[in-house]
This record gives structure tokens, sequence and C-alpha cells, in this order.
């Protein structure tokens, strides 16, 4: 291709015939509206003031110009819609008023979205901060409407009652808990997000306390620290025991222990607690309502008593435990059928040992009635214990049993004799009430002698290389 040089005056718009040899490529057709005005537009608006063919463009301009090859050629795509390209040498022939001849023209650039105006000094949009603080707000709306919970040990227990507070809360759990019976000993601590509060007054309302740690500043930082799996803390309740005593606790003011009911309505105590015939003690408590009574569950102010036997004579040797069961079994041979027998087990007080006696009795399958009209000398022999027999059958008290035993003293009942080791059951009675015990409480093993020369033969370090 010839090199051809176009000047339009003094301007050089560079080499090549046609626009397509100039960006080596057919031109694409774009739509730039109004953003570029044709060059027939142009024309129009500039023919009537030019005269006289322009000046030679200055060679800072003639630079400018051809530095700026794709801003004003795309101005001379309007005649490609006609399906002709005109040549920039028909130009010449027309020296009049042309657009991009005059650098004053100020051909309009591509109209580009605007950039954000620069933030004064000093002021930086924390976009992330916002995000966090509206995250952080939400999560105080939804912590809002949780409830508190009650923790301590392996209890966990929420907290529905509004009004509630630590005290009440004390007094409620401490049926489960006796360790936190007594007030004074008592402390509480609210731990929500990794705050823990010490409660001053255990007559607070855990619900209010509650809505204060979520209304202070260093809660709502807290939340946004918080670990993605710690995102819904708990606002855990938690009591302290301080301090423990051993033995009887006295009573506090307002409790009292009387001994009738005048007594209890003529005090001013708030709470009384009164023994009734029935065996019970009852609890009184009076208000404005009235008074109320009912059985009380608990008295922490009292010593922990279980029911139990400690004996203070030696216990039954196995030997005349071994004649008794050897009495029961040859009864049942002698009447060929199964029978009950009764032994009693008598302590001399003279000669300090024990006595067996067998009372005149007539015997059934079931049942026994003796005569107690020719008992031993009471002053001389202590009744210690009832031992009768079950025969072939379970040794279990039956409820003959239950109505004859009363007396303050021991009782055994022997039963599968038939059997090598015949069952024993042995219980004690107190008031009318009965409670059993263990066999060996009473009665001595039956370990008879051996050969001190077996102990030799076993050895430790055996027994333990065959583990």
């Amino acid at each position: 291709m010839s090199e051809q040089k176009n000047n339009m005056g003094g301007m050089n718009f560079g080499t090549g015939s046609t626009l397509e040899e100039l960006f080596g490529a057919t031109i694409p057709q774009v739509d730039l509206g109004d953003q570029f005005p044709t060059p027939a537009q142009a024309v129009q608006q500039q023919a009537t003031p030019v005269t006289n063919p322009p000046a030679a463009a200055p060679e800072s301009q003639q630079a400018q110009v051809q530095a700026m090859p794709q801003q004003s050629q795309p101005q001379m795509a309007e005649p490609a819609q006609t399906g002709q390209v005109q040549q920039p040498a028909n130009l010449q022939s027309a020296p009049a008023p042309q657009p991009v001849q005059q650098p004053s023209a100020q051909p309009q650039a591509p109209i580009t979205q605007e950039a954000p105006a620069p933030q004064p000094a000093g002021q930086v949009v924390d976009l992330f901060g916002a995000v966090v603080e509206d995250g952080a707000d939400a999560m105080l709306a939804k912590l809002a409407g949780k409830q508190p919970v009650f923790e301590y040990g392996s209890i966990t227990d929420e907290i529905e009652d509004p009004s509630l507070t630590f005290e009440q809360l004390r007094v409620k759990m401490s049926a489960d808990c006796p360790e936190l019976e007594a007030r004074s000993h008592v402390s509480w601590t609210m731990s929500y997000a990794g705050i823990v509060e010490r409660i001053s007054s255990a007559d607070a309302s855990i619900y209010e306390t509650k809505a204060k740690i979520e209304k202070s500043k260093k809660f709502k930082e807290a939340l946004k620290k918080l670990k993605p799996k710690d995102k819904e803390p708990v606002c855990a309740i938690k009591p302290t025991v301080t301090a423990q005593k051993k033995g009887v606790l006295p009573f506090p003011p307002y409790k009292g222990l009387f001994g009738s009911m005048d007594q209890a309505e003529q005090s001013d105590k708030a709470i009384a607690y009164i023994p009734a015939q029935d065996g019970r003690v009852y609890e009184m408590r009076r208000n404005e309502i009235g008074t109320f009574v009912a059985p009380s569950l608990h008295i922490a102010e009292l010593e922990d008593i279980r029911a139990g036997f400690q004996m203070s004579l030696p216990r039954l040797p196995a030997a005349l435990l071994t004649q008794i069961i050897a009495f029961f079994r040859r009864v049942c041979v002698d009447y060929g059928r199964d029978v009950e027998a009764l032994v009693n087990v008598l302590w001399d007080r003279e000669k300090g040992e024990y006595v067996l006696h067998v009372p005149p009795q007539r015997i059934d399958k079931a049942s026994v009635k003796t005569d107690l009209s020719a008992q031993p000398d009471p002053e001389r022999y202590l009744h210690v214990m009832d031992v009768h027999s079950h025969n072939t059958m379970a040794a279990r008290f039956s409820r003959t049993d239950d109505l004859d035993e009363q007396a303050t003293r021991l009782y055994m009942v022997i039963g599968r004799l038939d059997r090598y080791y015949p069952e024993i059951r042995c219980r004690f009675a107190c008031g009318g009430r009965h409670v059993e015990i263990p066999a060996e409480q009473i009665c001595e093993r039956a370990d008879v002698p051996f050969a001190p020369e077996w102990l030799q033969a076993v050895h430790e370090g055996g027994l333990k290389e065959a583990a």
C-alpha cells in the first residue's frame, strides 16, 4: 500500500486510504447517542463564523491531534451507516470549516461514572464496623427474650418467673440441694457472654439484673468479640456455698421449735415447727391471709438422723446360730412335713453370755403359738431376740409377724431350710416400726479353725503374675 499524506490545515491524520486500513479491521458500529455530536452537526454549528482558511496549527497542537486518534475518529463514523467510508483526501476540496480542524472546538469526552468524592481528612467510613454494630444490636434484641438459667453441679433449669429474686431461687432449689439451705452461706454470680457479675443483694430481681447487664456498654463490646460457636450466650445464674458448718445449725430469728400449737401461736416466729402425736413434725406459717399448717419435709437446722441399730451386746456366736438352724431342720424331719418353730435368744447378765430358750409352743406349717408364762427370770435374763423358721418357704416377714413383733428387740426369720445354705433376714422393732438390718450386724461369721500351713502355700506374687 502506497504511503499518502493527508494535510488538513497543517494537521497530519496519519497514513492510509481508509479508516479500516488505519485500524486494521472493520470498524464496529457503536451507538454513542447524545454523547458525541455528528460531523454534520458540528459543521452546521461552525460554518458561519469561519471565512478564511485556518492557519496551520502549531506543532504542539499537531502532536495533540496525533495522540488522540481514538477520540476524533469515531466522529466520522456516521457516513459509514450509508455503506460509504469517506476518504480523508476528499476533505481537502472543502477547506471550509471543519470541526476537527479547530482545537478550540473542545470535542466532548466520553461520559464516565464519577468516582466518589474523596472524604475529608480524619473521616473514614468503617463499613465493617457498621455491619458488626448492626449484628450486635440484632443479637442483643434476641438475647433479651431468652430466659436465664440456674446452673449448679449437674442441675440446669430455666428460670421462667420474671419476678423471682436470687433469695427466692435459693429457697426453691434448696429442696433438691440441701447445701443451699443457709442463706448466709450462699453467694451468687451471673455469668453472661464472658462477663461475670457478682450479686451484692440476694433480694435483687434476676430478670432486672440480666437486663441491666444487657444495657451496659461492656456487654455490647463482649458480643462483638464472641466466636461464631458462642454467638448465643446463656445467662447463667450460679450459687456458691461459701461456708459449711458441721453439727446442728441454730434457728434463725424468724424460726422456732415449740412443744405445742399454743406455744407456736403465741410466738412471733414466721415459721414454727411443732412435733405431733402421729410422730411427724409440722410446720406452721402465718401471713395476712391466715395460718397455714402442713407436715414439714425438711428442717435444715436439725441434725441429719438415719434409722439404724448399734449393737451394745456381743454378736450372737456362730455356733449358737448353727444350733438353731439344726433344731429347725430336725423339727421338719420329725413331723414329716414343713412346720414352723421358735427360739428365744436371752442374755445372761450374771455370766455375760447368750442362752437359747425354747418355750412351749404349738406349731403348724404357717404359724407358731408360744406360752410365755414360764419365762426365765427377767431380772437375770434379757430377752434379746426371737428367731422363728419358715421351713422351706422364703425368709420373709409376714403380716402376722408384723402384728406380733412389736416389742423393742431384734427379730430373725430363717427359711429355705431344705437348701445347704438357708436364707436369713433380720430386723428390729422401734415404737411399732420395723427396720431391716444385715444379719452380720448381729451374728458372728461361721469361721472355724484351719491348719496354719495352708496360709504358707499362698503367695501374693503368684496371684499378680497370673492376673
